[in-house]
């Protein structure tokens, strides 16, 4: 669901108490650096694409992802303006879909007194490399850039996943309990599933590549702009993840009070990672799918047990369970699976919780009855990492630490223990948040962006941060005879926390919540229009 923001909060005069999310970066991002701390993502950088009108009507991030080549944050608008004087003018032709203002009120909000003129409710804006389009602006650029994805995406509940792969992208809505599946990139080796038949077998087995109707000679399958990928009618997303060339999706849907569920599949195949090769079949060569152009099913056995989420490495697959159980499959030379050192993995291959043999092995006390479960994994180029139910995190495969490939889980000793919030990967390095004495730090390790390190990063670092003030408390500052008429932010430095990342091999951009919900941006937040300062 997007998330509403409450009534009490829409007028920011109303109330003393406004909640405020801050994009920061680390790294490089289109040429600026910020590689001694986390810095403030610009306003400016959003204004420059159209969107400027959305900022002075009030966004809330609700997404951020990367992949090696680029990331993308997705918003919402506020149901109401946050100065009532300052209506949101459809003017940004760029980042208004014309199916959304057909279908009007369904998909956004009346601007103004004009019925016929209405917003869509979720946007996403995309930055960094374009080469495959995968940025849904319309074209694909050798340079990397910025922009807002524009196109045909509907959803009356609006945006609810998003998804970068290495060259591809996905945007995921809800409309009328199920959901929307939106790709556009690069669909070469049919990573976004966008084909609904299935292709004729060639002669030469391993010939993968795509042809246009009549000619014989390769050619890149890119999607400029989202496009519709074809699933069944009435399921709902409520996992995606992507690898270098794979996708998976976590489907579910409710029948006669029954929650059904699947995972499917789609892209190449070369380590096994879509989980559809027969059994009989799995040591054929070259494997059997070599590739897959549409969502398959995956055939997996699990009586009676909830999935909660899907993750990719870079071509590897997980499935986690409910229970604190996972499957596996695809590539697992260094053991990322936790099911052994194997070339590939080509079915589901059941792991039961791994942490109760972790823990054991690291002498750490548990309470057999209710032992650790896995609340969350992530993944890498020849990595996994798990964030356990007691805050602690492990690590298993090479990379991030592992001198060399370790087959069982690791702890991560050099994070303070009990103490790990959350954690994202990229390809080569992982970004992970802690909290002590109230305080949130962000750590981050591995490969970095070569822009950080250019040397492997072994145990945690720290990336310091300060929480941003919005332009308004920064106008009061500058003003100190204004602030007894208007009110100020109130912080709480003990509920501040990271709720999403996205990792990219350039930079890293998270979005922070100062600490009582995801309610506005801060750089929404302007100056009071009538007070002046305290030299005018």
């Amino acid at each position: 669901m997007v998330p509403r923001i409450p009534g009490t909060l829409r007028g920011l005069s109303t109330s003393a108490k406004v909640h405020l999310q801050h994009v920061l970066y680390f790294g490089d991002v289109l040429g600026y650096n910020s590689v001694q701390r986390l810095a403030k993502l610009p306003r400016a950088w959003i204004d420059a694409v159209g969107a400027s009108a959305d900022i002075d009507h009030g966004v809330a991030f609700t997404h951020a992802v990367g992949s090696s080549t680029h990331s993308m944050l997705s918003y919402t608008l506020l149901d109401t303006p946050l100065t009532r004087a300052r209506r949101r003018e459809a003017t940004l032709e760029p980042t208004t879909n014309a199916a959304a203002e057909q279908v009007g009120q369904e998909e956004g909000e009346v601007i103004g007194e004009e019925p016929r003129r209405r917003i869509a409710q979720s946007k996403v804006f995309a930055l960094g490399r374009n080469t495959h389009a995968q940025l849904g602006l319309g074209f694909a650029s050798q340079e990397a850039t910025r922009g807002m994805v524009t196109g045909d995406i509907t959803g009356k509940g609006g945006i609810t996943h998003v998804a970068a792969g290495t060259g591809f992208s996905f945007v995921v809505t809800a409309d009328e309990g199920e959901s929307k599946v939106y790709g556009f990139g690069n669909d070469t080796l049919g990573q976004l599933g966008s084909s609904s038949t299935i292709e004729e077998a060639r002669w030469d087995a391993y010939d993968i590549s795509t042809r246009l109707d009549g000619s014989s000679a390769p050619q890149l399958r890119l999607l400029p702009l989202p496009k519709r990928i074809p699933l069944d009618e009435g399921w709902t997303v409520r996992s995606i993840a992507t690898g270098i060339d794979h996708t998976l999706l976590l489907v579910e849907r409710n029948v006669a009070g029954h929650l059904v569920q699947e995972v499917l599949s789609t892209g190449l195949n070369t380590d096994g990672q879509l989980g559809v090769t027969p059994v009989e079949r799995g040591d054929a060569v070259p494997i059997q799918p070599l590739i897959s152009r549409t969502f398959t099913r995956v055939p997996l056995s699990i009586p009676e047990e909830e999935m909660v989420e899907v993750a990719c490495g870079a071509d590897t697959s997980y499935v986690l369970l409910r229970s604190g159980d996972l499957y596996a499959w695809g590539n697992s030379e260094y053991a990322q699976t936790l099911a052994g050192t194997h070339d590939r993995i080509t079915t589901p291959t059941h792991v039961p919780n791994p942490l109760i043999t972790a823990y054991t092995s690291a002498n750490l006390p548990f309470d057999t009855s209710t032992p650790p479960r896995i609340k969350k994994i992530v993944a890498g180029g020849s990595f996994a990492v798990l964030l356990d139910s007691n805050h602690r995190l492990w690590t298993v495969g090479y990379g991030v630490g592992n001198a060399t490939a370790a087959e069982k889980l690791v702890l991560v000793e050099a994070l303070p223990q009990g103490s790990v919030e959350n954690v994202w990967a990229g390809l080569e390095y992982v970004v992970a948040t802690t909290r002590e004495d109230g305080n949130v730090k962000v750590w981050i390790w591995g490969v970095l962006p070569r822009s950080i390190a250019t040397v492997p990063v072994t145990t945690p670092m720290q990336v310091p941060f300060t929480v941003p003030k919005s332009p308004r408390q920064q106008y009061l500052d500058e003003n100190p005879s204004l602030k007894n008429d208007c009110s100020q932010e109130q912080r709480d430095g003990e509920k501040v926390k990271i709720t999403a990342a996205a990792c990219t091999r350039d930079h890293v951009i998270l979005v922070l919540d100062d600490g009582k919900g995801r309610n506005v941006w801060a750089e929404c937040v302007q100056p009071p229009r009538d007070k002046g300062t305290d030299l005018v």
